[in-house]
């Protein structure tokens, strides 16, 4: 597949799933579903559902029930991150993955996989230590990436959700592993046969936590939060480890002629490190590990909803951010 194909299939990918499908009429998704499903079809392969812009937002408004939400001044967003090239961000999170309870194996394979990609698209396109930017998102050069991917055949990565699980799948139990609808998890399930990365009652837990949650129909958080508990202790999905976590971006998916669905668009782990977390995290197949540095928990949600709430016009659900097994105390919605 060609370079500038790909950019076009990442980019009515991203569009459908990470920002929502706008709901003018019913005709309109209707296209934007079928164009989506024959560029899936053609490639074979999924854009991660993630966007990679940077937060303006200069106050935000608390998240919950119903549209009466005050809102309140916040700071320039700022960011500090790495792409784990330098040693001593990488004994970080080593020793914090450690101190955490996860198997030394484990430790070994992430960061093998971290070699990997950096490798494929070369270390030059990176940035080569943890670094402070005064703004939301790092601005990364895409093309640059992507080709520099492509040039290695597009081998078989790992995306978030698998990044995510393959850290914390030791510390969740699914006592009902009863899957809901994976339709649009196929590349997540090609990557994940291609590697043996998950097989048997792994599989079988991970296809439950990330499968799609029918929802009602409603920009209400509070009522979406509510329904995706609900789905998750039907399939009694627990976490077990309060040095790490999950911290999932549940999306909404409407395409106008389905049921609402709410799904995990974009998911990392949370590592605590004294007064400071360090969030781990793949922004997509083709694009860079990251592990971001906050000071509070509050800077980890504001972080994400400055990257993945992109619905200037209102006119789906805002994301909803989860921490383990449920929302986020510390949530709220950009303004």
């Amino acid at each position: 597949m060609k370079r500038w194909q790909f950019i076009a299939f990442l980019g009515s990918i991203a569009f459908c799933t990470a920002c929502g499908v706008k709901t003018e009429n019913k005709e309109t998704k209707k296209v934007r579903t079928q164009n989506s499903r024959e560029a899936r079809s053609e490639t074979g392969q999924e854009a991660e559902s993630e966007t990679v812009q940077e937060a303006e937002s200069e106050t935000v408004q608390e998240a919950g029930k119903g549209n009466d939400q005050a809102a309140f001044p916040k700071a320039k967003m700022q960011l500090k991150y790495s792409n784990l090239l330098d040693q001593e961000t990488r004994d970080r999170v080593e020793e914090a993955l450690k101190n955490a309870g996860l198997k030394e194996e484990k430790i070994k394979s992430f960061f093998s996989a971290v070699d990997e990609y950096n490798e494929a698209v070369g270390k030059e396109n990176l940035v080569q230590k943890m670094t402070a930017i005064d703004a939301g998102f790092p601005n990364l050069d895409s093309d640059k990436l992507v080709d520099a991917w492509l040039n290695k055949g597009g081998y078989v990565g790992r995306n978030c959700r698998i990044t995510a699980f393959s850290l914390m799948g030791d510390f969740i139990t699914v006592g009902n592993p009863v899957p809901g609808d994976t339709t649009m998890l196929f590349s997540d399930f090609d990557a994940i046969s291609a590697k043996h990365i998950f097989t048997g009652e792994e599989k079988k837990n991970y296809d439950t936590v990330f499968s799609y949650i029918d929802v009602d129909d409603t920009q209400d958080t509070g009522v979406l939060s509510d329904e995706i508990i609900k789905s998750w202790k039907e399939k009694e999905i627990s976490f077990h480890n309060d040095k790490m976590h999950m911290i999932s971006v549940f999306m909404t998916m409407d395409d106008g002629l389905n049921k609402v669905q709410e799904f995990i668009g974009h998911v990392g782990v949370l590592l605590e490190e004294g007064d400071k977390f360090l969030f781990i995290e793949k922004l997509a197949f083709e694009l860079p590990y990251q592990v971001d540095e906050f000071s509070s928990l509050q800077e980890v949600n504001d972080y994400l909803m400055g990257a993945y709430d992109k619905d200037a016009d209102g006119l789906t659900a805002k994301p909803v951010i989860f921490r383990d097994g449920e929302m986020m105390k510390e949530y709220r919605v950009l303004d």
